[in-house]
């Protein structure tokens, strides 16, 4: 019988225990993370600093164990953990099957028992293997089986170093610092001198109007208010309107977006004004709009170095997600899990979410506080408003699908409450209050409304047909903080005349198939006469069509590159998705190479998609279908994914239809404006 020292089963120990942990608790881990880099927000970082205090738990528990384990049951205590380590690392290298994308979309376990009874015979050879080694050499050298140990452990930790070094240098680093923007102090307030924005977004003079012939109270019940019902918006749609509220400077697309809003926000803007003077700057948005630089201006907005809130969460994410490719076939089941389950380490209780319903929870929670500390506050509440889909009823509940008139309900359910208690608490009278849209929706989306009382105003609403616009307005809001800014475009709107003339400007972001354009309008006129803008200047940006590569992401947001390839069928982009368009939708992308084997397609549904439709959506490539599925919330939530044979390859491109067959033909033959909105699309990966 060999004797197994200490000595010796704490070497033994240590070379299994480093076989073990480095397999499956610090490359499994690392290697998963590496491969899906690109469709994780944390960094490489942390999953290396999660893996190796792990790994170093686990290494030390191993060996220890191995030193406790009693001499006479040594030797098959080693044998057993070198098999069941050899077959975690045949298992997670060499005879996982392709389960498909971890989008939520259930696995149908009882069609893989051929492959798990495959896959089941392999792990019983992984697991015999180094006894049927030890009793083999066991008649030359009792102690050969030791050497043999250690030689397969070392090796196969050597033989698995190039390929985590390949990966390694493959990545790219993500950006260590990202804006957030939390809800702290959201309905705080001073004793006085106090300035409120509500930006209702797409909230049209036209829908305000209508809104008014039910809620006529509205009016007469706040005081001191002034209706400009001949407001224009300088910038439509969002992504345009809200950083000329802040700057007055549009957006022509000599730079990307993001390159636009970091410049804007170096020159004169409407936050730094506020924080010079003094005021408590609280803006409760999203961060699309703003540059890093603005942390510095704004008392809520935070950046942040690590988007993990929990790497407890993360690690028991990362970790059972890693077990679920090293475990056998018929335990992997145990271990499922979507990939947006990594979502659940990212949550922040502070984050300020774009939700009217979570808002007026938050309100209802909270409600109103007067800070004695704080000398003067200016608050800017950006709001879903008439945004579409339309899912929230006049008390501010989500129930599904509502309409236009409910929603418009809710949406001033919460202003109302809020000027309402501004009035109790003693603030009303003393604060400016400004409603406005930072768009309109008809037409041009150029119309908006627009109600402001000015501190110390009272007496019965008044109405007002100045032409105004929203290039006036952070001149006009800093001229209350004493300080001065100017723009192209813009005046203090309290020096417009009732009925001046003057030349008001509009910059749209349109779209032609997806393709980012900028058209600049001009009108003399009233904003209520969308016909007499004026089309005076466009700035396209065609991209560049260039062959992709697998792997790559094709995003719909301002700054990406999947724009380039659509020819047909789609409308806007939103700069963080694109808009398809019945009853078909083209994108036509050549690729660098033709793969050699079956490819998987991942898009990526935005979650404004209207699904309350339910229309049927066939996906082809170049003629052949590879998709067929509902627009439903489960398709926003999953995403469409299919796969592609190279047999569909003409070319070297691949030609991909979105159809809805639902959606009659004869909508070919309107302007892309006019045709069925079927989904939005965020991003498409292929590899």
């Amino acid at each position: 019988m060999e004797e197994y020292s200490f000595k010796t089963k704490l070497k033994l120990g240590v070379v299994l225990s480093l076989f073990f942990v480095f397999t499956v608790f610090f490359y499994g881990p690392v290697g998963i993370y590496l491969a899906n880099a690109d469709e994780l927000k944390f960094g490489l970082g942390v999953v290396i600093k999660d893996s190796l205090i792990i790994s170093l738990i686990m290494f030390v528990f191993i060996v220890l164990f191995s030193l406790i384990v009693p001499k006479k049951l040594f030797k098959w205590y080693m044998l057993l953990v070198l098999g069941v380590g050899l077959g975690f690392y045949v298992q997670g290298n060499y005879i996982n099957y392709d389960y498909g994308v971890l989008d939520g979309t259930d696995i149908e376990w009882g069609n893989y028992t051929k492959y798990g009874l495959l896959n089941t015979a392999i792990w019983v050879v992984c697991l015999l293997v180094p006894f049927i080694i030890y009793f083999i050499v066991r008649k030359k050298d009792k102690a050969l089986i030791n050497k043999i140990v250690v030689a397969v452990c070392l090796f196969l930790v050597v033989i698995q170093v190039p390929a985590f070094i390949s990966q390694a240098v493959t990545y790219k680093k993500k950006s260590t610092q990202s804006l957030v923007i939390t809800n702290d102090e959201m309905f705080s307030y001073a004793p006085k001198d106090n300035i409120v924005v509500f930006i209702l977004d797409c909230l049209d003079e036209v829908y305000y109007q209508d809104y008014l012939t039910r809620h006529p109270d509205f009016e007469t019940d706040n005081p001191g208010f002034v209706h400009y019902d001949n407001a224009m918006t300088g910038g439509a749609r969002t992504m345009m309107a809200m950083p000329i509220f802040y700057t007055g400077i549009p957006y022509d697309r000599q730079d990307t977006y993001s390159q636009y809003v970091d410049e804007i926000f170096k020159k004169d803007n409407l936050l730094q004004k506020m924080n010079d003077a003094g005021y408590d700057v609280r803006v409760y948005s999203e961060t699309l709009f703003f540059s890093d630089d603005t942390v510095d201006m704004v008392d809520n907005f935070e950046m942040v170095t690590n988007p993990v809130t929990s790497d407890y969460m993360l690690s028991r994410k990362l970790y059972k997600l890693t077990l679920f490719k090293f475990m056998p076939h018929f335990l992997k089941a145990r271990f499922w899990m979507q990939t947006s389950e990594f979502e659940e380490a990212m949550k922040r209780d502070n984050t300020y979410e774009f939700n009217d319903i979570k808002f007026y929870q938050d309100y209802s929670q909270t409600h109103m506080t007067i800070d004695d500390s704080k000398k003067k506050t200016f608050t800017v509440y950006h709001l879903k408003g008439m945004h579409r889909p339309y899912n929230m009823n006049r008390e501010c509940v989500d129930v599904g699908r509502t309409g236009r008139r409910e929603q418009l309900a809710g949406v001033f359910k919460i202003v109302n409450e809020m000027l309402q208690e501004m009035k109790d608490k003693g603030i009303y009278d003393s604060s400016t209050i400004m409603i406005t849209a930072d768009h309109g929706d008809k037409h041009n989306c150029e119309r908006i409304m627009l109600m402001l009382k000015e501190a110390g105003a009272t007496g019965d609403c008044t109405y007002s047909h100045a032409p105004v616009s929203s290039f006036d307005f952070p001149i006009y809001i800093a001229g209350i903080a004493g300080e001065t800014m100017t723009n192209e475009y813009g005046v203090d709107l309290k020096t417009l005349g009732e009925d001046e003339k003057r030349a008001r400007y509009l910059y749209r972001n349109s779209s032609d198939n997806s393709k980012l354009v900028v058209k600049k309008f001009m009108t003399e006129s009233d904003a209520s006469k969308h016909k007499k803008l004026k089309l005076i200047d466009e700035y396209v940006d065609d991209g560049e069509v260039e062959p992709y590569e697998l792997g790559e992401r094709l995003g719909f947001d301002v700054d990406n590159n999947g724009n380039a390839y659509a020819t047909e069928g789609f409308e806007n982009n939103h700069g963080f998705r694109t808009k398809l368009k019945g009853p078909i939708s083209t994108l036509v992308i050549p690729f660098a190479t033709v793969p050699d084997k079956p490819i998987e397609c991942d898009i990526e549904i935005h979650e404004r998609t209207e699904v309350s439709f339910g229309m049927k959506c066939i996906v082809k490539v170049n003629g052949t279908e590879v998709y067929q599925g509902t627009v439903n919330s489960d398709m926003v939530n999953k995403g469409i994914n299919f796969k592609i044979d190279p047999s569909l390859f003409k070319d070297n491109k691949l030609t991909i239809d979105f159809e809805f067959p639902e959606v009659d033909m004869s909508e070919l033959d309107l302007d892309m404006k006019d045709r069925t909105t079927t989904i939005s699309l965020v991003s498409i990966v292929m590899e």
